[in-house]
C-alpha cells in the first residue's frame, strides 16, 4: 500500500529539516565570531580573568563540536583552548604546588592538565584524518609506524597546505606536553619522535605559524636531555634565538624557554639571571599579547626564586664543581599559546585559543 505524504506532514518533514540546517548555520556563525572575538582576551592584563572564563568557552566549544563535528576550524580551536589552559594555568598552578610540596594538589593539577592533552591530542588526530583519511588516516599511518617508523613522516607529507600548519602543531603541543607530564612512562616517551615531526611538517607548511612557535618547540625538543645523553644544545641555543629574534625578544616566554631549558642544560647561571631578569622588568613591550606575557612573568619570577636548586654551586671562579654533567627535568617544553585566543560567544566570552606561548 502506497504512502501518501500530505500537505501539513510534508510541510513538517520540511520545517524539520530547515531547523536542523539552521542550527548548523547558526554554530557555524558562532565559530567565526569567536575567532574575530579571540584578540580581546589575548590583550588582557589580568591572568585570573582568562583562567575563570577558559574552561567556559571550551564547555561552549565540546557543545558546538556535538552539533557541527566537522568544523575544522572550531577543533583547531578546542585544541588551542586546551593546549593553553594546560600549561598557562594548569600546569602552573602544579609548578607552584612542587615549591609548596604539596603533593595532593601537585597530582590534582596533573591530573586535569593530562586529561587536556589527551582531549587536544585526540581531537588532533581525528582533524588529521578528516583531512587526509587514506590508508586509514592518522591513526593507520600510527599502526604502519610500530614497523616502519618512516610511515608517519610519509603519511604527514601529505599535508601540503599552509592552513594545515594549525592542526599540525597543535596536535604536536597536545601530544608534546602530554609526554612532559609523564617523563617516567617508557611508552609516553617513545612517541616523542612523531611529536617532533608533526612540529617539522608544520614548520615546513608555515615557519611564522603562531608567532613562530615551532622553532621554540624545537628547541625545548634538544634541551630536554644534557649533551651526554643525546640533547643538543648548540641546535636548542639556535632555535631559540632564532624563535626571540624574529619575535624583536618582545614574546617573553620564548625568553623564560630559554632561560629554564637551555641555561640550565649548560649550568650558565648568568644567562638564566640576564633573560629571566629582562623578561620581569620588560614594560609592555606587546600590547596584543599582554596576557602571555604576564604569564611568562609569573614564571620568570618562580624560576629565579628557584635558582640555586637549579644550579651546581659555584666554586670562586665561577666553575661548577666536580665537573658534573647538568640535567634538566624536562623532556619537551614546547612554547604553548597561553594566552587563549578566541573567546566564546557566550554572555561570558573567553578565548579559546592561546596567544602565542607555544
Amino acid at each position: 500500500m502506497r504512502k501518501i505524504v500530505t500537505g501539513g506532514a510534508l510541510a513538517a518533514l520540511l520545517a524539520l529539516s530547515q531547523t536542523g540546517c539552521m542550527t548548523q548555520l547558526a554554530a557555524n556563525s558562532t565559530v567565526r565570531i569567536m575567532g574575530r572575538a579571540a584578540p580581546a582576551l589575548q590583550s588582557q592584563a589580568d591572568p585570573g580573568i582568562a583562567e575563570a572564563a577558559l574552561p567556559y568557552s571550551i564547555a561552549q566549544m565540546e557543545g558546538l563540536l556535538l552539533v557541527v563535528p566537522h568544523n575544522g576550524a572550531l577543533r583547531v580551536q578546542a585544541m588551542r583552548a586546551y593546549g593553553s589552559y594546560g600549561f598557562g594555568f594548569l600546569e602552573d598552578r602544579m609548578e607552584q604546588a612542587e615549591v609548596d610540596d604539596d603533593e595532593v594538589r601537585i597530582e590534582h593539577y596533573r591530573e586535569r592538565a593530562t586529561a587536556a592533552y589527551l582531549r587536544a591530542k585526540a581531537l588532533g588526530l581525528e582533524e588529521l584524518t578528516r583531512q587526509e583519511d587514506g590508508d586509514g588516516g592518522a591513526d593507520g599511518a600510527l599502526r604502519r609506524a610500530q614497523e616502519h617508523q618512516e610511515a608517519w613522516t610519509e603519511y604527514l607529507s601529505r599535508f601540503d597546505d599552509e592552513d594545515q600548519a594549525a592542526v599540525l602543531f597543535w596536535t604536536g603541543y597536545a601530544w608534546g606536553r602530554y609526554i612532559n607530564l609523564h617523563k617516567d612512562d617508557v611508552t609516553a616517551i617513545a612517541d616523542l619522535p612523531y611529536v617532533v615531526a608533526l612540529f617539522q611538517r608544520a614548520m615546513a607548511l608555515d615557519p611564522t605559524y603562531n608567532f613562530h612557535a615551532g622553532y621554540a618547540a624545537l628547541g625545548a625538543y634538544h634541551a630536554g636531555r644534557p649533551a651526554a645523553l643525546g640533547g643538543q644544545p648548540e641546535e636548542a641555543l639556535r632555535n631559540f634565538d632564532r624563535a626571540i629574534e624574529l619575535t624583536q625578544g618582545n614574546f617573553l616566554m620564548y625568553k623564560v624557554f630559554k632561560a629554564r631549558l637551555y641555561a640550565v642544560m649548560v649550568q650558565d647561571r648568568a644567562l638564566f639571571q640576564r633573560l629571566l631578569t629582562e623578561v620581569i622588568e620588560a614594560g609592555d613591550v606587546m600590547p596584543d599579547q599582554r596576557l602571555a606575557n604576564q604569564l611568562a612573568r609569573r614564571r620568570a619570577r618562580r624560576y629565579l626564586d628557584q635558582i640555586d636548586s637549579l644550579f651546581l654551586p659555584q666554586e670562586p671562579s665561577g666553575a661548577t664543581q666536580g665537573g658534573e654533567e647538568p640535567t634538566g627535568d624536562h623532556v619537551m617544553e614546547p612554547p604553548v599559546d597561553a594566552v587563549p585566543t578566541e573567546p566564546t560567544a557566550a554572555p561570558t566570552p573567553a578565548p579559546a585559543t592561546p596567544a602565542a606561548t607555544p
